[in-house]
């Protein structure tokens, strides 16, 4: 077992000041005036109650609960159906079609691999014992990150600025989910609830909460997830400044003045190699649940740092430039020919400079028409990292410690509990009362004794080395499964938790 509290003490001394005295810089950054943080005058917005709306307003609202309510009032749906393609259409499959009939190609497999398992062979190499199932590879199962809240619709004057400020995921698997599969996912519940402040506030903040159940080809049920999301939105007071076409542009918190940019030394670069040459892989060695104790620690694993070779807001993925960092620093030759960028970081000539992006902003998905506003995303160049890339970095190195024989059963994770800028008074935060019933692990961190106390409050962000790191909460028998709880966190070389969760896994007994 790993001397926690030891470790993170000289962690703290040896990097930042992220672990020590952090309640006194959240107190400090963290209640900035609300017109500072937006760089307008608070009469310039519309002020807002709880579940009060003008005509327009509540007549979006009304069809998107109405459509909200299709899904929860539908009733049980034949799977059999939904594969034969006897109920395309019908709401509770999925308002989102990226999500229903996806296909996990032989390019899924192979990137899901590389980026977050350093090329495990059970999910890298079909040849490798135990790396297919029904005669098909075998997926790395965060190949599938189910979201299963709804989202208020961009596209009807609810405000002209919107911002996430919490996002929570938890997703179980049952069955493999193999190269070839082509997965059905279907909407349970969802639902949305306005959790303004009942004293007002100039943003009006709506929970959207829902889960669903993912089948595969075969009528399988291979997954269930879970998610929470808050949405908070803010107007102008004046019509005439509003956006003329309805939409919404997307606000930020100010993760960049929060965290400044970590510039990567020569020792930082002896320390990543450290990290990187103590990973070890148990591979097809089984780790029995006797063999198990609270409080152990699997081994952390490094992956990055991930930087983008192209200019972009939001990266949902690790690029391969990101992965090939690795190999290529360890390696002789090719280091040689490595150059630092302006932070620090190791590339290859080729990539000292970034591309445009063909698009204005990525991370507005598949609406064009959210736009990044550089008045209020003080952004310093850094790309965000969407919430499920630390997640799969965590489950990738859940993988090399409990082997083959392991099973992930469950994972969840939280991100953004308390975004700068942003105090309760005016976005509040979302309560265990909130969640789904998935959510019944959280809250995570407060199970590790050496940091308790301590939340994700930093958001990863490019450039950043994201290491996972895990402890044992429990370990127990359900029906004829050996469990095993533990609790996971992503940090920074320089200290800071940017995003915290659980895990459950089934390991093999030795009776």
């Amino acid at each position: 077992m790993v001397d926690l509290n030891r470790r993170y003490l000289l962690t703290a001394l040896g990097q930042s000041a992220a672990l020590i005295g952090l309640s006194a810089f959240t107190a400090r950054d963290l209640a900035w005036p609300e017109a500072a943080v937006r760089g307008a005058a608070p009469d310039e917005w519309e002020y807002y109650f709880p579940n009060r709306y003008d005509a327009q307003d509540q007549k979006v609202l009304n069809a998107f609960h109405a459509r909200l309510e299709s899904v929860n009032n539908y009733g049980p749906i034949n799977i059999a159906d939904v594969v034969n393609g006897r109920l395309t259409g019908v709401p509770p499959l999925s308002w989102n079609p990226y999500e229903f009939g996806y296909k996990v190609t032989r390019e899924n497999v192979d990137d899901h691999a590389r980026m977050y398992t350093n090329n495990n062979p059970l999910f890298a190499d079909a040849a490798y014992p135990g790396a297919t199932s029904g005669g098909a590879r075998i997926a790395f199962p965060l190949v599938l990150t189910l979201e299963a809240m709804p989202a208020m619709p961009k596209k009807e004057g609810i405000g002209d600025y919107m911002v996430v400020t919490s996002h929570n995921d938890t997703i179980a698997f049952f069955e493999p989910i193999r190269e070839g599969d082509t997965l059905y996912t279907l909407y349970q519940q969802q639902h949305c609830v306005d959790i303004t402040p009942s004293t007002g506030s100039r943003y009006r903040t709506f929970v959207m909460s829902g889960w669903a159940r993912t089948y595969n080809q075969s009528g399988e049920l291979v997954a269930e997830g879970a998610n929470i999301l808050k949405e908070s939105f803010h107007r102008h007071s004046d019509p005439a400044k509003r956006n003329p076409d309805g939409a919404h542009a997307w606000e930020s918190p100010d993760w960049w003045h929060q965290r400044p940019m970590h510039i990567y030394t020569d020792a930082d670069w002896d320390r990543i190699r450290k990290l990187w040459s103590r990973e070890h892989r148990r591979g097809a060695v089984p780790l029995y649940w006797e063999d198990v104790k609270v409080g152990d620690m699997p081994t952390p694993t490094a992956v990055g740092p991930i930087i983008s070779d192209v200019e972009t807001d939001m990266m949902f993925h690790v690029p391969p430039m990101s992965t090939a960092i690795r190999a290529n620093v360890l390696n002789p030759e090719t280091f040689a020919r490595m150059v630092k960028n302006p932070q620090g970081i190791y590339v290859m000539p080729e990539f000292l400079e970034k591309k445009p992006h063909p698009s204005a902003f990525s991370g507005a998905g598949k609406d064009s028409r959210i736009v990044r506003t550089p008045e209020i995303a003080h952004t310093d160049g850094r790309a965000t990292l969407q919430n499920a890339v630390s997640g799969k970095c965590a489950a990738g190195m859940l993988y090399n410690w409990m082997g083959d024989a392991g099973w992930l059963k469950r994972i969840g994770w939280d991100i953004m509990p308390a975004p700068p800028g942003y105090p309760e008074a005016v976005i509040p935060s979302i309560t265990k009362d909130m969640m789904p019933a998935q959510f019944d692990k959280f809250p995570y961190l407060v199970k590790v004794p050496a940091l308790t106390g301590l939340r994700a409050i930093y958001h990863p962000l490019e450039g950043d080395l994201i290491i996972s790191n895990a402890y044992v909460t429990d370990k127990y028998v359900s029906g004829i499964e050996h469990l095993v709880d533990l609790t996971w966190w992503s940090e920074t070389l320089d200290g800071y938790i940017v995003e915290e969760g659980f895990a459950t896994v089934r390991l093999p007994g030795r009776t």
